[in-house]
């Protein structure tokens, strides 16, 4: 019986001729075949045979298949990459916010920053004891001049007199007439160095709101009424092609943040639809480097003409939109805490208000408009 040198494993692992191998000696072809009779002999499976035939047949499949997965998450990374890149790019700015606001301080040290502890050491020395710390925040215009107690710090005037140096005028009304404020004339050279670290328009607005009659300065309770205060009103005016968010402010304290989000209600004054005077103020201009997109929101509203309209919208508390249209009837330029922009008899009035002349807060030019049918 002659030998077949290609095994039976051999050919099912496709491995070839045996006798190819440089280390085969061979086997001599008379060699008989011994047959152990106790153990089963092993015949090759077709169906398995053609299994372990087909997979070795391939021996690039093991390759292919590494290339694939490796392509998937190559190309997964890629777009996973992509996707955060873009997503950071296009929400930069709220992204910045977050980030800024984890690290956020208090309110008095973000207005203060280096400057608290002299605040507080300032200010602590004109007083005993205070129940109420409110008092003491640096937003706070103690003595209703005009200048909150972070104004009064930096002019080193007193936050518990309103008329610092008994001439009669306000210290409010000093700064934006540009007089001393401890005596007679126009401010010292040293004053006027403190005038840019000063908001203009905020002051402008805070002594406008403390010329108020005591009883049309009332305090508005959130959803007071029919109009949802958590959402800004809309106010256009087609002459000048303007539309701006109407803001209900609740304190004078707010004016400031509140003018840099569109115009403000004064809080006291009437309602639209109500008999009495809206008063409605914004910027006619602001300091360039703080790219305010409100600074000048009014810095057109002279040019308004008797007849023109104006469209005020609110939002009710029940989802609802209440429209408004007010027309013109002329100007008048007031002092800033002139009691006369404010009146209106029983007329339904809506007041527009700025700083006049542009780039002062010397003057108030208000425009006035009267309720008429939509």
């Amino acid at each position: 019986m002659i030998i077949d040198n290609t095994s039976e494993i051999h050919r099912l692992l496709k491995l070839g001729d045996p006798s190819d191998s440089p280390h085969f000696s061979g086997v001599p072809e008379d060699l008989p075949i011994l047959i152990d009779q106790h153990k089963p002999v092993i015949h090759a499976i077709p169906g398995r045979t053609n299994m372990a035939n087909n997979f070795m047949a391939k021996p690039g499949l093991i390759q292919k298949i590494g290339f694939s997965l490796k392509s998937i998450l190559i190309y997964s990374a890629i777009f996973i990459g992509a996707f955060v890149f873009f997503y950071i790019a296009l929400n930069f700015s709220s992204m910045s916010a977050q980030l800024q606001g984890f690290f956020a301080k208090p309110q008095d040290q973000q207005i203060l920053g280096d400057q608290l502890q002299p605040y507080n050491t300032w200010i602590s020395g004109y007083f005993y004891a205070v129940s109420d710390r409110k008092l003491l925040d640096p937003n706070n215009d103690m003595d209703k001049d005009g200048l909150s107690n972070m104004d009064e710090f930096i002019l080193h005037t007193n936050p518990m007199v309103a008329d610092s140096s008994g001439s009669g005028m306000t210290d409010g009304e000093k700064v934006i007439n540009g007089l001393n404020l401890w005596g007679s004339g126009p401010m010292s050279e040293a004053q006027k160095q403190n005038i840019p670290k000063l908001d203009m328009n905020t002051i402008n607005n805070r002594i406008s709101y403390n010329a108020l009659p005591d009883n049309s300065r009332l305090v508005i309770a959130p959803n007071s009424g029919n109009i949802d205060y958590t959402k800004p009103g809309r106010l256009s005016i087609p002459r000048l092609n303007l539309t701006v968010p109407l803001i209900w402010s609740q304190d004078p304290a707010e004016f400031e943040a509140d003018l840099t989000k569109g115009v403000i209600h004064y809080p006291g004054t009437a309602l639209p639809g109500e008999v009495g005077t809206i008063y409605v103020s914004g910027h006619s201009s602001d300091y360039i480097w703080k790219r305010d997109p409100m600074q000048s929101i009014f810095a057109k509203i002279n040019y308004l003409k008797p007849g023109d309209d104006v469209f005020v919208d609110v939002y009710s508390v029940d989802g609802k939109v209440y429209n408004y249209r007010y027309q013109v009837t002329g100007n008048n330029i007031y002092k800033p805490d002139d009691q006369a922009q404010f009146v209106s008899g029983s007329t339904n009035l809506l007041n527009l208000s700025t700083c006049w002349p542009i780039g002062t807060s010397t003057n108030r030019i208000v425009v006035s408009a009267v309720q008429v049918g939509l």
